[in-house]
């Protein structure tokens, strides 16, 4: 056996061929929206795409599709609500990777996803809570009808107890779904919790659904637990440049490329972009924060922690934490 060639202490081989069948999905411009409420000059998206496809990334999700009237288009940007024109001038004519728009439930009707040959998208994901199911795989069976390839993302699945994730992926298992995303909401999980649900995901999807991680970075987590998901055998992983997202943000899509070292990705052109995102970070504040930490360690929903972010005065962390322990606190003696 040879020496690893980044890390001659080690062997070569101790990583098997699991991470050179995954497939990455690039969430930049629609998770990082959240943060900029999609305001991305075109410019910028184009030379994402362009970069993105040169650097071999299999999908871009550029945004949401949204009803009329379900959003602002003053207060939001043109990636809220991806109208074809605007997609046409920003994507490559000539591209590899496919490009991914998100329908939220309660936020997209079915009749707002034309036909396949009238449109660049190839991908309809669909983000849905667990309550909303009924809805979610009607809005699927449109998108299949009208020839896209279709993926699901369950929501918050950190908040469900363990025969909610069960009845939701047994009904995902005989939907006819092209993809299943495990979605770490709120940054809660740790690289065991992932390990678990991966395999049970697996386990209930079979052969014939993928299983994909979208994973957000509360807890310095994200990276880890994609690592731990491509450990157990997923198919797909969702990251973003330098990390860009809401709160605390996603796995960072240069770090993903890195750790896969497959020849079909090439991490350059991802490099020529970050000093432009890094600069937006110093403005937006996503990443690594500790009132993010704090909301992920507590799984709730990082409202609070971006309320405390946008403070011109102090954190005040240990204010934040008393206070959310103290409701759970009172949530799990009501329980009882």
């Amino acid at each position: 056996m040879g020496l690893d060639y980044r890390v001659r202490c080690c062997p070569d081989g101790l990583v098997t061929d699991r991470r050179r069948r995954i497939r990455v999905l690039d969430c930049t411009i629609r998770d990082g929206g959240i943060c900029n409420d999609w305001h991305f000059d075109e410019d910028l998206v184009s030379r994402t795409a362009a970069a993105l496809d040169e650097a071999g990334v299999d999908y871009m999700e550029i945004g949401y599709r949204s009803r009329d009237g379900a959003f602002s288009r003053e207060k939001n940007g043109a990636w809220r609500f991806c109208d074809e024109a605007t997609l046409r001038r920003v994507l490559p004519e000539r591209r590899r990777m496919k490009v991914a728009v998100m329908l939220d439930v309660g936020k997209a009707d079915p009749e707002d996803i034309p036909a396949r040959g009238e449109s660049v998208i190839d991908v309809v994901r669909i983000a849905t809570y667990a309550h909303q199911l009924d809805e979610a795989l009607r809005l699927k069976d449109r998108a299949q009808s009208q020839g896209y390839e279709t993926f699901m993302n369950v929501m918050a699945v950190s908040t469900l107890d363990p025969h909610e994730v069960d009845a939701c992926l047994k009904r995902l298992a005989v939907s006819g779904v092209d993809n299943v995303a495990l979605v770490d909401s709120f940054g809660a999980l740790f690289p065991y919790h992932v390990r678990y649900l991966v395999r049970k995901y697996m386990n209930y999807l079979g052969e014939g659904i993928k299983v994909g991680v979208h994973l957000h970075n509360n807890q310095q987590q994200a990276f880890a637990n994609s690592i731990a998901a491509i450990d157990e055998g997923v198919d797909f992983v969702d990251a973003t440049v330098h990390g860009m997202g809401r709160g605390a943000g996603n796995c960072p899509l240069e770090l993903l490329l890195f750790y896969l070292d497959n020849p079909r990705y090439d991490v350059r052109p991802i490099l020529e972009l970050v000093d432009e995102y890094a600069t937006m970070r110093d403005e937006l504040r996503w990443g690594y924060h500790l009132p993010y930490a704090i909301t992920g360690f507590f799984n709730v929903h990082p409202r609070a922690g971006i309320e405390r972010m946008s403070r011109p005065e102090r954190y005040e962390c240990r204010d934040m934490y008393e206070k959310l322990s103290h409701r759970l606190d009172q949530e799990a003696k009501e329980a009882i």
